[in-house]
């Protein structure tokens, strides 16, 4: 099984919609995971999440959904009730109908940690739909973003500096998501000379 073909990495956080069964109770949510060692998956996973309560009173197995569909997202969140299922082959957990891609994993290891718990999965199948099939990261857009504020200082400086200083602010967050979503040197490097070239602007 290659997951790094699939976007996966151990520096970088993939974005992707995790699906859980315990029982007859299947829940939906949106989860960040990295590669970790040669065949497992990691994650954090808060307390006060539906999917936190399901893992520590005992679910065995999960999907990993691959999308980038922001509505796919955000039912996920809000309007859980719209998402369409299908079973998966190898675990009670079901697929999500309309990802590009699935991972079917099972719950190797849960780790206490205060507010929330460390899961490892071990990958059994993946299942690929879409040749296009990638995780979503967030590091990418964010650093487009990034520069396309930047792109606008040299212009609102003297038009609006207002402007120019919110526009900066709005740099800061960026670079903050790409440092949250990766330990990845260059990504890093990236977002904060954005920062540097924009407050050098200014």
């Amino acid at each position: 099984m290659n997951l790094e073909r699939l976007g996966f990495s151990r520096l970088t956080y993939s974005e992707l919609i995790f699906t859980i069964k315990l029982k007859e109770m299947v829940n939906a949510a949106p989860m960040g995971v990295l590669l970790h060692g040669d065949e497992e998956i990691r994650l954090r996973v808060y307390r006060g999440q539906r999917t936190y309560e399901m893992i520590i009173n005992g679910a065995k197995d999960c999907v990993l959904n691959i999308t980038d569909d922001p509505i796919l997202f955000y039912n996920a969140i809000f309007e859980k009730d719209k998402i369409s299922y299908t079973p998966a082959q190898r675990v009670s957990s079901p697929r999500i109908s309309d990802c590009d891609a699935s991972v079917e994993c099972s719950i190797v290891n849960v780790k206490m940690h205060k507010g929330y718990v460390e899961v490892f999965l071990k990958p059994l199948l993946i299942n690929v739909t879409s040749k296009a099939a990638k995780t979503y990261t967030r590091v990418g857009p964010a650093i487009i973003e990034a520069l396309i504020c930047y792109s606008k200082i040299p212009y609102f400086k003297d038009a609006d500096r207002e402007k120019a200083e919110s526009l900066k602010k709005r740099i800061e967050v960026f670079r903050d998501i790409v440092y949250r979503s990766s330990r990845n040197r260059t990504f890093r490097r990236i977002a904060t000379e954005i920062l540097t070239r924009a407050e050098e602007v200014l």
